[in-house]
C-alpha cells in the first residue's frame, strides 16, 4: 500500500503589496526540506510563504535563521513581518482569514513602513562602567560603604539595607541619564522609536528606530558619534536595516496557528 503524500500547509513570512512584484527564484523556506518561497495574492495585497507538511513543527534554530533570511529579501520594499511560527492550513485559509479579513490594517501599516527601516541599537556597559559612573555623581555612597566596613555587621544591619537601597535607586537613575543621553539625539531623526530595558545588568538598553530611508546616512553618523562619546563606559552595538518588526505590532497574527 502506497502511502498519501501529506497534505500541506502555508507557512507565513509577511504581508507586502501585491504590486511590488515577485521574489528571488531561487530562494527557499523553513523545515527539513525546504519549499520555494512564494506570494500568495488576494486583491492588492500579497503573504509571503512557503509550503510545509501540515505536521510540521518550528523547532530548529535553523528555522529562526531561515524566517530571518527570507525577510532580510524583502527589506527595501514596504513590508509587514509575521512574528516566527505563524502557519494557516492552506491558501484559501490565509486569503480569507489574514489577507481579506484585515486587508484595511494590512494596507495602512505598509503605507506607514514604506520608504522606512528599522535600525536597532542596543547599548552595553563596559566592565565595572556602571557602577564608576554611580560613585562619580554620587561619591558619598561609597563615603558611606567604607564607613560600615569598619562597624560590625550585626549593628549596623539598618544603615547597611539603608545603603543597599540607595546604591540601587542611584544606579536605576545612572541607567536612565545613560540612556536618555544615547535615545533623544537618535530619536529626532527617526519617524518612531521603542524603547526597551535591558535583560541583564550589562544590557543597559535596547533601541529600535523606523527612519527614512534618506536619514540612514545621518543616523549612521550620529551613532558613530555617540559610540566615540560613550565609548568610556557603553558599547553600541548597532544593526540594519531591518523588516520593521517593532512598528508593526498589528500585523494581526490572530486567526493564525502558531507552531513551536
Amino acid at each position: 500500500m502506497i502511502d498519501a503524500p501529506p497534505t500541506l500547509a502555508v507557512y507565513v513570512y509577511a504581508v507586502v503589496r501585491t504590486s511590488d512584484g515577485p521574489l528571488r527564484a531561487s530562494l527557499t523556506g523553513v523545515g527539513e526540506d525546504p519549499a520555494p518561497v512564494r506570494a500568495v495574492a488576494a486583491g492588492s495585497l500579497s503573504a509571503i510563504v512557503s509550503d510545509v507538511p501540515s505536521t510540521w513543527r518550528a523547532a530548529a534554530r535553523s528555522d529562526l535563521a531561515t524566517h530571518d533570511r527570507v525577510l532580510s529579501e524583502l527589506v527595501g520594499r514596504a513590508v509587514v513581518p509575521m512574528r516566527f511560527g505563524i502557519v494557516m492550513d492552506g491558501e484559501e485559509d490565509l486569503r480569507d482569514r489574514i489577507l481579506t479579513a484585515h486587508a484595511d490594517k494590512f494596507a495602512a501599516l505598509l503605507d506607514y513602513v514604506d520608504g522606512r527601516v528599522q535600525m536597532s541599537v542596543k547599548a552595553y556597559y563596559r566592565d565595572e562602567a556602571l557602577l564608576r559612573a554611580v560613585l562619580v555623581r554620587k561619591p558619598d555612597l561609597k563615603q558611606r560603604a567604607d564607613a560600615l566596613e569598619e562597624q560590625p555587621v550585626v549593628a549596623t544591619q539598618n544603615e547597611r539595607i539603608a545603603l543597599g537601597r540607595d546604591v540601587a535607586a542611584a544606579v536605576e537613575e545612572q541607567r536612565a541619564l545613560d540612556q536618555q543621553a544615547v535615545v533623544a539625539p537618535l530619536a529626532k531623526l527617526a519617524v518612531d522609536v521603542r524603547v526597551d530595558a535591558g535583560q541583564s545588568e550589562r544590557h543597559a538598553f535596547s533601541l529600535q528606530l523606523l527612519v527614512d530611508a534618506d536619514a540612514r546616512p545621518r543616523l549612521d553618523e550620529a551613532v558613530r558619534r555617540l559610540a566615540a562619546d560613550h565609548e568610556d563606559r557603553l558599547a553600541l552595538r548597532y544593526v540594519g536595516p531591518l523588516a520593521p518588526y517593532s512598528f508593526c505590532e498589528a500585523s494581526l497574527d490572530a486567526g493564525a496557528q502558531t507552531w513551536g
